[in-house]
């Protein structure tokens, strides 16, 4: 089986054309976690988009991991009323759809497709994929190719994971899954994990829905120890975390274990409940108390509700309901700038502020010429944290 996914998916780009990005911003450089995930679970090959044509001479079956195919999820949907089109991975999606159709004509092979966006095809699935496989993967993925390419369903949910297997190759941005909703990873895959990304990046991701639900106190504090222990102690940083169980767990005792301070600080995406990035109503009492150790969190707000967070440190990404967007999307940045301690950032600076003077037009006239300049703020955001 050999593995790939849209450009955009694969090097990790959500809203920006590929020539445009420097070599320094993470996550550029290896393939998606998920894609590693599914190689070491069916010994799969992972290749570029580009160059699957040179491997389906030998292979019948072609897996596709997609993130966000249709610009279905809620944050994308967003962006597309900001600039007046879809973000970039939409564009890259139907560029690849073009070309696996078109090499469809030409080979017999057939196509499964799954991963976090599987979903959006669910009442909609391109005549080339075969198979949209959705939900988990572990348990139901090899029973499909051993039961032969010849007899695949069109749809199938996947079975919930019993054995998890640990990635052997580097992904983008360091991940190593930690918890999959209420299960915990076993610690032996967890391990083998941090060793891979260890040896090629200088810190480790650990992701979950949210890390402060993996288990008691001391089994969290365990694991960032463990983490910390990899590659001379590289720097841990965490993903998601939840406004509920940040309220339940001491917050200091983190602090300690990462050795947070001023100058190395933390921002995982702050959410309210699984399964939905934009934050609703919350007492900022947690955000406070997150602030004071050195967890200062990026929240999705809805713009009308930035102001609630303007006197706290938080990565403030507002999505627009009214005309007033771009007051709003040229003040989070400048707020969000000074969280950051952000230099080199004049042309942002102008862009912007060009942009709230002319109504969003200003950014919809560089988009044209593939300039997504919203996404660029968001990859110069994790080059700082990171």
């Amino acid at each position: 089986m050999i593995l790939t996914s849209d450009e955009a998916t694969y090097h990790s780009l959500p809203s920006l054309p590929l020539r445009l990005i420097p070599d320094f911003f993470p996550g550029s450089k290896y393939p998606p976690y998920g894609l590693r995930k599914i190689e070491s679970l069916v010994n799969g090959v992972v290749v570029p988009p580009h160059r699957i044509e040179r491997y389906l001479r030998t292979d019948k079956v072609l897996g596709i991991y997609v993130n966000d195919p249709l610009n279905q999820t809620e944050v994308s949907a967003k962006l597309s009323e900001i600039f007046g089109e879809p973000p970039y991975v939409f564009h890259a999606f139907q560029e690849l759809s073009r070309r696996v159709s078109r090499l469809k004509d030409r080979y017999d092979f057939k196509v499964i497709v799954g991963g976090p966006g599987s979903w959006e095809f669910s009442l909609n699935t391109p005549e080339w994929v075969d198979t949209v496989l959705m939900g988990e993967a572990e348990e139901t993925l090899p029973k499909l190719l051993r039961e032969g390419s010849d007899n695949l369903p069109k749809v199938v949910y996947g079975e919930r994971a019993k054995n998890f297997v640990a990635i052997r190759r580097p992904s983008s941005n360091a991940e190593v899954e930690v918890k999959r909703k209420d299960r915990k990873i076993p610690l032996e895959v967890v391990e083998a994990e941090l060793e891979v990304q260890s040896r090629y990046h200088n810190y480790l991701n650990l992701i979950s829905d949210d890390l402060l639900s993996y288990g008691t106190e001391d089994e969290i504090l365990g694991l960032l120890r463990l983490a910390s222990s990899y590659g001379n102690e590289k720097k841990v940083v965490f993903s998601q975390i939840s406004a509920e169980s940040s309220y339940r767990f001491q917050l200091s005792k983190i602090r300690e274990v990462l050795r947070l301070s001023e100058n190395n600080w933390r921002s995982p995406l702050l959410i309210n409940r699984p399964n939905s990035c934009v934050l609703g109503e919350i007492d900022t009492g947690v955000i406070k108390e997150l602030n004071k150790n050195f967890i200062y969190p990026m929240v999705y707000v809805p713009e009308e509700r930035v102001g609630d967070f303007m006197d706290h440190k938080v990565l403030l990404i507002p999505l627009p309901q009214t005309e007033k967007f771009y007051d709003v999307l040229y003040k989070c940045w400048v707020h969000d700038k000074g969280v950051l301690r952000m230099r080199f950032s004049r042309v942002i600076d102008y862009v912007l502020d060009k942009n709230r003077e002319t109504r969003g037009e200003y950014l919809k006239r560089l988009n044209v010429r593939g300039v997504h300049v919203f996404n660029l703020v968001l990859l110069l955001i994790r080059s700082y944290m990171w």
